[in-house]
């Protein structure tokens, strides 16, 4: 840290000693939260406290950015405790050379993310960001139609924190090697390599795994006026060192794919995704989240289903197994008139084969088409039929419907009888009217209807979520949200939970949030990264400040 200060400040004596004009911005983005209750996991409810604060600063001075972020979390509400500097780097970006040079901590994305996706969520406890260097050049060939390259290199240290198991870490030396190029106007071809050497903790912390991966990717967009599509394959290789835990060497290849074809045009448009990711196929005894072969952390494709905003659908998403997955959805909207607006999706996805348990071990049972998922209970299936009309009636008013009916099978393959399926349909209404110029109010009401195959009693229950907001632009917005369910089995005990909340523009630059209440815990996912959010009951204050 000391030499990034060092050669942060080299540089900006160096541009005043050859008489540079210096031009310099500075900037401030400052949140800190709080929260004090009581949380509840499946047997018992103890306190809850957080409090943290992340200042992240950027101070730019002609061609040069650096910027650091300032944490205390003591303590945090997800992940480990942290008082200091977690982050800091300096940027280097020349327009007019088209070079870009960063040292430091960065996350970044190449192409769809098979091979290369690192991002942070702090929200989940997540963070995949990598602490080294990235470089990114752009040069043009000829004049009249230019052929347009770029090309990136990255490099660094991954320390990745298990989010659900905070004391598991693993630990990757990055190395990656991208390079696009558009040859025609309407065609961009890239080209990836990611090599990397890990070290991944098991799940029960006793045993280090030290692995090498390989994974090289090509991809490709290709745009033809209304038309776009986008193709990437990538494939995987990795090679462990033996253990106590993996006595014998593996050497194990996977491969993902990802396809997107859109078409849009004023007033219709339609998206069809398709994935098929094989990363790490394997039988139902060697299937397990900290296995050295699995798909690694510097990895994040597309999860090719719809993310929703709905309270009580997202409660219940479909966590996608990057592993051993199949499937796609089709995603269509259409605007019949200014007033309008209807959308579509369909998803679907399954694993790629069943297992029989033959002579003391999995056999998978053959399936000529593997490359198509499978509504078959043993392929643990999922599939979502989703439909929204939203509604302009007028400046004042406006008016949103949506229906949902989702279908999900986690099969047993050790025994079938205790599978379970799980069927919700899912009803959300959305209600915007203008009182006045400044006055607005807001109604959601959702009712979900869920049967559960698993369970011994009451597999059919439901769900009703209700929030009503009160605004005054710009500054004001008051809500109460309100849940209730008649599930007898719900992990909290309860069956109602009701919050208020207030939030309050102090400035243009200073936004207040407190609420107080109780909250219903679950499911949370981020592009297709879960955890379970347990239910807390108490205070939460948060002040967002921007410099």
């Amino acid at each position: 840290m000391k030499k990034l200060f060092t050669l942060f400040f080299l540089i900006i004596i160096s541009s005043v000693s050859y008489g540079q004009k210096l031009d310099v911005k500075a900037s401030l983005n400052n949140t800190f939260r709080y929260g004090n209750g009581l949380e509840t996991n499946n047997t018992s409810e103890y306190p809850k406290e957080y409090l943290e604060d992340l200042g992240d600063a950027r101070l730019k001075i002609n061609d040069f950015v650096f910027g650091m972020r300032y944490e205390i979390s003591d303590p945090i509400e997800y992940g480990n405790d942290f008082k200091g500097i977690r982050k800091r780097y300096l940027e280097y970006n020349n327009l007019d050379e088209n070079l870009s040079i960063r040292v430091g901590d960065y996350w970044d994305l190449v192409s769809r993310g098979l091979t290369f996706n690192v991002f942070e969520d702090r929200g989940l406890a997540y963070d995949t960001g990598i602490d080294g260097v990235r470089v990114a050049y752009k040069r043009n060939f000829g004049e009249k139609n230019p052929v347009k390259t770029k090309t990136q290199v990255f490099a660094g240290d991954l320390n990745y924190t298990d989010y659900i198991n905070l004391k598991r870490t693993e630990t990757y030396k990055i190395r990656d090697a991208n390079f696009e190029v558009v040859p025609l106007k309407n065609i961009n071809i890239g080209i990836n390599y990611m090599y990397a050497k890990g070290s991944i903790t098991s799940n029960d912390l006793s045993t280090l795994t030290n692995i090498t991966a390989e994974l090289p990717e090509a991809y490709m967009t290709f745009n033809y006026k209304d038309l776009q599509f986008f193709y990437s394959y990538a494939h995987k290789h990795v090679l462990t060192d033996p253990n106590s835990l993996y006595l014998n060497r593996m050497s194990a290849f996977g491969n993902g794919m990802y396809s997107s074809l859109s078409f849009s045009k004023p007033g219709f448009g339609f998206t069809i995704d398709y994935k098929n990711y094989r990363f790490d196929l394997t039988d139902p005894s060697q299937r397990d989240r900290t296995r050295p072969t699995k798909m690694l952390p510097f990895q994040n494709p597309p999860t090719a289903l719809k993310e929703h905003t709905s309270t009580l659908i997202s409660r219940n998403p479909h966590v996608v197994d990057f592993n051993d997955e199949v499937g796609g959805q089709l995603d269509m909207i259409a605007s019949p008139s200014d007033k309008l607006n209807l959308n579509l999706n369909i998803g679907i996805a399954s694993r790629h084969y069943e297992y029989n348990y033959i002579n003391a071990g999995w056999v998978p049972v053959e399936r000529s088409t593997n490359f198509l998922p499978s509504l078959d209970d043993k392929f643990s299936p999922f599939w979502e039929v989703y439909f929204e009309s939203e509604y302009y009636a007028s400046k004042a008013v406006y008016g949103k419907v949506a229906f949902s009916k989702q279908s999900e099978v986690t099969y047993s393959d050790l025994d079938p009888l205790e599978s379970e399926k799980l069927f919700t349909s899912t009803i959300p209404v959305e209600f915007r009217y203008s009182l006045t110029k400044d006055w607005t109010l807001k109604l959601i009401a959702e009712q979900q209807w869920i049967h559960n195959s698993s369970r011994f009693y009451q597999k059919d229950y439901n769900n009703n979520f209700f929030s009503l907001s009160m605004s005054r632009s710009p500054d004001l917005t008051l809500t109460i949200n309100t849940e209730i369910t008649n599930d007898d089995y719900d992990p909290s005990g309860k069956k109602n939970w009701v919050q208020g909340e207030i939030a309050y523009k102090l400035t243009t630059t200073h936004i207040l949030t407190a609420s107080y209440g109780a909250e219903r815990g679950g499911l949370k996912c981020t592009s297709g990264i879960c955890r379970y959010v347990y239910p807390f009951n108490g205070f939460r204050l948060s002040l967002s400040s921007k410099f």
